[in-house]
């Protein structure tokens, strides 16, 4: 008896399902295909590595050799590599919650259309440049924030200072211009990084800047995924408290506000500004937060004019801790003013 090559081949192929036919490979399980096992509960969509820490979950290791990019510094790293660079700052958990949540997922490259590179018969194909092996390695190549950089007057100050510049404005001879920083982007998130970076160890609940150069760092409370409180003067927001007046450094009394309910009893609140001078303002935002029943952890700011004493007088009011990224010493740049230049600013 012969058989022909193709009735060979089924004669010896195991039977694929109850006894039926080949069309009847299909696995009974709607979720699965005929070339892999059901997908794991959960699974689909884009990503299907799934999250660091997942044990005995297909595609761990891969989840693992994943770059993302750390919103602290805009670098892409492993979770590996994010682990051995806030070892000892942050638990795994706490880690891991920040790699799933604020790490973005880095976009592929589109190479469609893009013609392959021709290599000459006999010539060496180009060495693509190694990939950094570890965080340490790859933080070297560009400025990165550290623990210098927390101190008052610290290497990114120093970077930081000579943009922005004094003009002679409001009736005082040296005013300190913030646009002069705000020009430079790569700089102004540096310095939200690092004051996130901070205020994040301190365990802040809540950012709260006064209106209205405050405002320009929301960016910092949005790194650390916490709110922003605006204080405003009284009359521009609805449904608020307000503080009792205060004398400003330039002329005359004015009072704060913030809305009702926004700071919770319990809250640990960092307040924020672009400048402290004899710290009015500062000290009437501390006494919101007392009427609010909530603790301010650090009166925090750019710029310190220490001559003015504001510091001393937030310590008597109940502030923790002061603390400035820069002192008035290091900025020393001039504007340039232009031709016919006079003093347009209201003095009150």
């Amino acid at each position: 008896m012969s058989f022909s090559r193709r009735e060979c081949v089924w004669a010896f192929r195991p039977p694929c399902g109850h006894g039926e036919g080949p069309e009847e490979r299909r696995s009974r399980d709607p979720k699965s295909s005929v070339r892999a096992p059901p997908k794991k509960a959960g699974g689909g969509g884009k990503f299907t590595l799934g999250r660091p820490g997942d044990e005995g979950a297909a595609g761990d290791e891969r989840a693992y050799d994943e770059r993302r990019t750390d919103p602290e510094d805009g670098e892409a790293y492993t979770f590996d590599e994010l682990m051995d660079y806030y070892r000892g700052q942050y638990k795994k958990k706490a880690l891991e919650e920040y790699w799933e949540n604020e790490c973005a997922p880095l976009r592929k490259k589109k190479t469609k259309g893009k013609p392959a590179a021709k290599v000459e018969v006999g010539a060496s194909p180009a060495i693509p440049e190694p990939t950094p092996k570890s965080k340490a390695k790859f933080k070297t190549q560009a400025k990165k924030l550290s623990a210098e950089d927390l101190e008052t007057d610290g290497p990114l100050a120093r970077e930081i200072a000579p943009v922005i510049p004094f003009f002679p404005f409001k009736q005082i001879e040296r005013f300190y211009d913030i646009q002069g920083l705000l020009k430079h982007p790569k700089l102004l998130n540096a310095a939200c990084a690092l004051m996130a970076k901070r205020f994040r160890k301190l365990g802040a609940t809540k950012v709260a800047a006064f209106e209205a150069r405050g405002f320009l760092f929301t960016l910092v409370a949005i790194k650390m995924g916490v709110p922003f409180v605006m204080l405003r003067k009284s009359g521009k927001m609805p449904n608020t408290i307000s503080s009792a007046p205060y004398t400003k450094e330039y002329a005359g009394v004015d009072s704060i506000c913030i809305q009702k309910d926004i700071v919770a009893p319990g809250d640990k609140v960092v307040l924020l500004d672009d400048l402290v001078a004899t710290g009015g303002t500062m000290c009437a935002g501390v006494e919101l937060m007392k009427a609010c029943e909530a603790e301010v952890v650090e009166c925090a700011c750019m710029v310190e004019l220490r001559a003015l004493k504001g510091r001393e007088r937030l310590m008597k009011a109940g502030a923790k801790a002061v603390w400035a990224m820069m002192t008035e010493e290091l900025l020393t740049t001039a504007a340039a003013l232009p031709e016919g230049y006079v003093d347009d600013g209201e003095a009150h």
